[in-house]
């Protein structure tokens, strides 16, 4: 497989911080701040991951580096949230071993909606936990 163009740091951080292993949260969460239980951490990590990749979806490295020759990830960016996600991780004292157990079941089912290559390499880190 390819070497990612996006840096590999950043989504693996995220994904440790998303994704959680607590009880069953009564209602989808969508905002982490909302959050209340690393379980609807995962689930509002979920509906951002939807977001970015509906965002990047069938983009390519080229189409994001001519709109943002410096930061072609910033079309996405603001779409992570990634503070308010170790924010409320930290908050919640959600470990990221625990946060990786439910990668591959709350991620998994989006693999079909990364439509293109960009949109892939953003979900992968995510889906790690599966192999």
């Amino acid at each position: 497989m390819p070497e990612s163009p996006i840096p590999a740091s950043p989504f693996l951080a995220i994904t440790m911080l998303i994704l959680g292993l607590a009880g069953c949260g009564s209602e989808f969460v969508t905002d982490p701040a909302e959050a209340g239980t690393c379980a609807e951490l995962v689930e509002s990590g979920r509906a951002v991951a939807e977001n970015v990749l509906e965002r990047l979806s069938g983009q390519t490295l080229e189409e994001l580096e001519a709109a943002n020759p410096g930061d072609p990830f910033a079309a996405v960016d603001h779409l992570l949230r990634t503070a308010e996600f170790e924010d409320q991780a930290e908050v919640l004292g959600c470990q990221p071993e625990e946060l990786q157990l439910q990668a591959c079941e709350i991620y998994g089912g989006l693999a079909y909606r990364a439509r293109g290559q960009v949109a892939r390499n953003f979900l992968d880190p995510y889906l790690q936990s599966c192999d």
